[in-house]
């Protein structure tokens, strides 16, 4: 009978000189804004940061990266080519990009991981616009929609530009009637409403509010089902007469080639943010709303809204 032990022996030996995985806590964490500074994903990246530092989460300081281009592409390209300390902000963009074929990512090439909040649209023109509301607009677009171009940013396709589409066939404007101008950032795209060079500008309702405070600007609605404690004086789509409520959602994404292991870590340390007290005290800042998915019911939110975008982009 030939004996195994000395071979188990060594096995057993060699398994123990494995070193395990470094724990996601205990690396160099880096978080991907594919975007400009200042921005939604910009600030979603800035909250999670500040959380897991107050709650003391990870052993080593957390980069913020900026890698802006192409409409948030170029840094989900980054992202593919980046190890398993990386993490992206994403949102519905990355949906409509690879829709539009403006991007061959889709976001099955990566690892789903949270969705952390959501906000509101609205739609803002510069002081001395005609347009008192979302309807004074709706009727101006109606007459003459080549004079009345609308303002969105970054990329075609995006939320911005979806709800603003939505919210006008619900007052029966068709898509391709209506001009939209595409800028990079939104300095380019608050230049443009104060220039004249369109008429208003569709984008998220905490980057509006930011407009309002600072600019001479007024935001004539807001996407959400009523009117938002803290903007009062803000109509809502719905009860302006059209009736669209229009979320806007955003989340964090890790490159596609991780492990179960990596995964599970990263699920459990955004679980472990999104509990925080201090976590509530960044929606509160921000003006967010509490949207928190875990990794797989991420996915599924991924694999419903591409098939919700891919039908209203089929609609004319």
């Amino acid at each position: 009978m030939k004996k195994y032990t000395p071979v188990l022996l060594i096995l057993l030996t060699l398994s123990g000189c494995i070193q395990p995985e470094p724990e996601l806590t205990e690396q160099k964490l880096t978080f991907i804004v594919p975007g400009s500074p200042d921005g939604g994903w910009d600030a979603l990246a800035k909250s999670i940061k500040t959380v897991m530092e107050k709650e003391k989460l990870a052993d080593r300081n957390i980069q913020i990266l900026y890698e802006e281009g192409d409409g948030g592409d170029d840094g989900w390209a980054r992202l593919q080519e980046s190890g398993p300390g990386t993490a992206a902000m994403i949102s519905s963009l990355l949906l409509t990009n690879n829709l539009l074929g403006h991007s061959p990512r889709s976001y099955q090439d990566f690892t789903p991981l949270a969705v952390m909040a959501s906000e509101w649209q609205a739609v803002i023109v510069r002081e001395g616009s005609s347009a008192q509301s979302i309807k004074d607009l709706m009727k101006q677009l109606k007459k003459q929609p080549e004079r009345y171009p609308i303002g969105i940013e970054p990329q075609f396709g995006n939320d911005d530009q979806i709800a603003f589409i939505e919210a006008a066939r619900a007052e029966g404007l068709s898509a391709a009637s209506l001009r939209f101008y595409r800028y990079s950032n939104g300095d380019e795209l608050l230049a443009a409403l104060q220039s004249g060079e369109i008429a208003a500008a569709s984008l998220s309702s905490s980057q509006s509010e930011a407009f309002a405070a600072k600019e001479k600007v007024r935001i004539i609605a807001i996407s959400s089902p009523e009117r938002l404690s803290h903007l009062p004086g803000v109509p809502t789509w719905k009860e302006q007469g059209i009736d669209v409520v229009f979320p806007h959602w955003r989340g964090v994404m890790g490159p596609g080639n991780m492990s179960g292991q990596e995964k599970e870590q990263w699920s459990s340390l955004l679980a472990e943010v999104q509990s925080s007290p201090y976590w509530r005290e960044e929606l509160k800042k921000n003006h967010w709303t509490s949207f928190y998915r875990n990794s797989e019911d991420t996915a599924a939110l991924l694999e419903a809204d591409t098939k919700k975008y891919r039908y209203i982009m089929n609609q004319k």
